[in-house]
């Protein structure tokens, strides 16, 4: 039998995030013969490869040049380091971990990687920072949420506040039509920050908490776990800042009607009740989704599970020519083959599913 589906209710409360953490992390120490020996081959190769070089080792704040990049892909290629930085997520998470978030699976090389890990990482040898994670709970645990959730990856409030605004006009709009069924899912939510937004929108369009429900879904469980908890242990002054943005909708329990699961979105099939309205911001079209056969899948998964009337809203802040790769002319057309009608918006776009 499969175990049921990661989900945290939302909570501030410290007792009760180290008492959630403790189920996803395993605790303590962690024994691995297998691994063991192969940080000791990986500790042989580090050396070998330290012994040709014409530069120095790496240290924080070295600027990397392509010449350090390449001697280092030729000598202590990545390929060879990261199967024992997966066999570490495995051996320390009670659940499967989502490589494809992680920040050193889209280093350069073991040099950018270490840019990725300045906070822990005290020397360039690979073997010798696996060799503390294992022995370390407390570094791990800040290994685990510094991978998987880097400053560069973006999270923050308000992030499309055209999204925001046009969300929120069309809410009123439809305010009595819905008044009492609102059901919302946000996809793709990362660190929750868009979650929490839709919370507080809610209540400024007057509907009330026990009036609506909204589901954030992600397929990665330290995202889940940060915002299911406004934890960062990685970044005390994000958890902090965080913290306090949200503390109002804790205030007056509309944190009460937020779940986050784990779900992939991409491949989950319909089982919920239909949705209102379903965001998924930052995903369709960008860097973990951009082929167009799954993307037209995606979209026709979630238009899925679209009530009709429902709206489904995308918008993103891509870079690095993903634009030019999924237009926005495009993912309107995956709309509309999804047999949604597509709005204008004035940031990304929406999709009403009309039948």
């Amino acid at each position: 039998m499969q175990p049921p589906p990661l989900s945290f209710e939302p909570t501030l409360d410290r007792t009760v995030t180290e008492k959630r953490l403790a189920h996803l992390l395993v605790p303590g120490p962690l024994a691995s013969h297998d691994l063991d020996r192969r940080i000791l081959r990986l500790d042989r190769s580090f050396h070998r490869y330290a012994a040709c070089l014409p530069h120095g080792l790496w240290a924080p704040g070295l600027v990397i040049s392509n010449e350090m990049r390449a001697l280092a892909e030729l000598l202590l290629p990545l390929r060879e380091i990261l199967p024992l930085f997966d066999r570490l997520l495995a051996r320390g998470m009670s659940c499967p971990p989502f490589p494809g978030a992680s920040a050193i699976h889209h280093a350069h090389s073991w040099l950018d990687a270490l840019q990725e890990l300045e906070r822990l990482a005290t020397g360039a040898n690979p073997a010798e920072l696996l060799t503390t994670l294992l022995a370390d709970e407390e570094k791990r645990r800040i290994f685990f949420f510094l991978n998987f959730l880097p400053k560069r990856y973006g999270g923050s409030f308000n992030r499309y506040p055209g999204q925001r605004d046009f969300l929120g006009n069309w809410l009123m709009q439809h305010k009595q039509r819905y008044k009492g069924k609102l059901r919302c899912l946000d996809a793709a939510c990362g660190s929750g920050e868009g979650t929490y937004d839709l919370a507080a929108l809610l209540v400024q369009c007057g509907f009330p908490p026990e009036d609506f429900l909204i589901h954030g879904a992600t397929v990665e469980p330290f995202e889940l776990f940060a915002a299911a908890h406004a934890f960062f242990p990685h970044d005390h002054e994000r958890q902090r800042s965080y913290q306090r943005q949200v503390a109002p909708l804790f205030a007056d329990n509309t944190c009460a009607r937020i779940n986050f699961r784990l779900e992939d979105i991409a491949h989950t099939p319909i089982l919920d009740e239909p949705y209102l309205i379903v965001l998924c911001n930052g995903f369709l079209g960008g860097p973990f989704l951009h082929e167009q056969r799954g993307l037209a899948a995606a979209v026709t998964g979630l238009a899925g599970r679209l009530e009709t009337g429902g709206i489904l809203l995308a918008a993103d802040r891509f870079h690095g020519g993903w634009k030019k790769k999924v237009p926005e002319t495009l993912l309107a057309e995956v709309f509309r083959k999804a047999g949604l009608e597509v709005l204008e918006t004035g940031e990304g776009l929406a999709g009403v599913k009309t039948g």
